[in-house]
């Protein structure tokens, strides 16, 4: 039987690690104010930002997976445990020194390099920003080793921490210096010193301070791949606005990352309803002898999965022009409406995503993903610069979307190679598509009749086509048995 003490502490860890997720919905409100941050400083604070999640995955070397993952083979004994946490924690150190110093010296050059005819200066918010990265690649350790430490109550507080100085500084320093990227480049620096020091205090009390030959060995061969995938993922999730803002300008920049940012409900969504179902599908796979091939009994908690995300995302986007003029009074971002029928197209492939990548962690067929995401980083960068000159921000939007169908479809090619899938094509197919199709033609019909009545007649569809697919089995109570079962 499952104890409450490991329901309380999943329930902190999920909602505690959407942390990050809720500030920056917080902030919009702030950031979408027009007489505290311009549109240009929108698009701009979304480039450091980004540049800042560069820097802590650089920095890391992805230490945070060793510290987390592998902490297990250590924790039996204490000497071996010390030398562990010490030698990650030096690693860490040193690695990320090493690259701030190089990009304090760099960043200069680079940005001007990129960045010929822009007046973008690295300094001094492009450094803060590296080091607030760096701060919080520490802190990420931190924290990844306190989930397998099973330690909720320092997880909870100090991600409470650090998120209540983001907030309240960035809030503060808005009102203070208006029109100024000072108040959220500080706000974010201040609530990363803060864990970097609530870390390190950690780290020193409880690891060895002395270099371990194994211990660097075990943690170079094991974060290496997953490094090289997080950059990969950084390049396809990111390079998009540094493409713009090379090609546009920053308020483009704000237009596209206003769009990206509004989308977030709907990953967050996927994240947690992929981190209910999973562990019940491996279970079902596990009880089945490891036999890597579909079911009845798999496909239904991804039907439950498709289901929610066709029926919320028509939803969304009927609610949006209402919504988002109550919190954000910056009309310049308002352009970005007519870019989210093909955003939440490209959130509708991801629905195959979720289905293909199952497994591949299950099975631990997981250099597929290094091999899909190189290609897909590549043709992201090279799609993104032709669209983006050919049409402007659209064509950033239309780049997202192809790049999305390309990694669906690598990924569709490596995973039926091991393994079988025995699916209902109406219902993990047929019905996602057809979403597909009339979004990407409300794009090209948005223009012509009103967008609302456009939007509702797709929900309306989508709810009747859900019926129509579902007819035989569609309740809440099994909705509910899916996702608590």
């Amino acid at each position: 039987m499952i104890s409450k003490s490991f329901i309380k502490s999943s329930v902190t860890y999920t909602i505690i690690g959407a942390l990050p997720f809720a500030s920056s919905i917080l902030l919009l409100p702030f950031y979408g104010n027009k007489n505290l941050l311009s549109t240009d400083d929108f698009g701009l604070l979304a480039i450091f930002i980004i540049l800042s999640e560069l820097a802590r995955i650089l920095f890391s070397f992805s230490a945070e997976s060793f510290l987390g993952n592998t902490y297990i083979h250590y924790r039996n004994d204490k000497k071996n445990e010390k030398k562990f946490l010490g030698t990650s924690f030096l690693f860490l150190m040193l690695y990320g020194s090493l690259f701030t110093f190089i990009l304090s010296i760099a960043g200069n050059l680079l940005f001007g390099l990129f960045y010929p005819a822009k007046s973008i200066e690295f300094m001094p918010y492009g450094l803060i920003s590296v080091i607030t990265g760096f701060f919080n690649g520490v802190f990420k350790a931190y924290t990844s080793h306190l989930i397998f430490r099973e330690k909720p109550k320092p997880y909870f507080w100090s991600n409470i921490l650090h998120f209540t100085l983001i907030i309240v500084v960035s809030v503060e320093g808005l009102y203070l210096f208006p029109l100024s990227l000072a108040g959220p480049i500080w706000g974010r620096f201040t609530g990363a010193f803060a864990t970097f020091i609530w870390a390190t205090v950690f780290f020193v009390k409880h690891g060895n301070l002395s270099w371990d030959r194994n211990v660097f060995k075990h943690l170079i061969r094991y974060s290496a791949p997953i490094y090289s995938h997080n950059i990969l993922y950084w390049i396809i999730s990111n390079i998009d606005r540094y493409i713009i803002l090379g090609l546009l300008n920053q308020s483009s920049v704000a237009v596209f990352d206003f769009a990206i940012k509004i989308t977030l409900a709907i990953e967050f969504l996927q994240n947690g309803l992929s981190a209910a179902i999973l562990p019940k599908v491996f279970e079902l796979w596990k009880n089945k002898n490891n036999e890597p091939f579909g079911s009845i009994e798999v496909n239904k908690y991804f039907h439950v999965f498709t289901l929610i995300n066709l029926t919320l995302i028509p939803l969304y986007l009927i609610l949006i022009p209402y919504l988002v003029p109550v919190v954000v009074n910056n009309s310049d971002l308002y352009q970005s409406f007519p870019l989210l029928p093909l955003l939440f197209a490209g959130m509708i492939v991801r629905i195959w995503y979720y289905v293909l990548v199952a497994p591949v962690y299950y099975f631990q067929k997981t250099t597929i993903l290094p091999k899909v995401f190189v290609v897909t980083a590549a043709f992201q960068i090279t799609a993104t610069y032709l669209m983006v000159n050919l049409n402007g921000v659209n064509g950033a939007v239309v780049a997202n979307f192809i790049t999305k169908i390309l990694q669906i479809s690598l990924m569709f090619f490596f995973v039926k190679g091991f393994y079988q899938f025995r699916a209902n094509k109406a219902k993990l197919l047929y019905y996602p598509l057809t979403i597909i199709v009339l979004l990407i033609l409300t794009t090209l019909l948005v223009g012509q009749y009103s967008a609302i009545v456009v939007y509702s007649l797709i929900f309306i569809f989508s709810v009747a086509l859900a019926f129509h697919t579902y007819r035989k089995e569609i309740s809440i109570s099994w909705i509910k048995e899916m996702l608590t079962k």
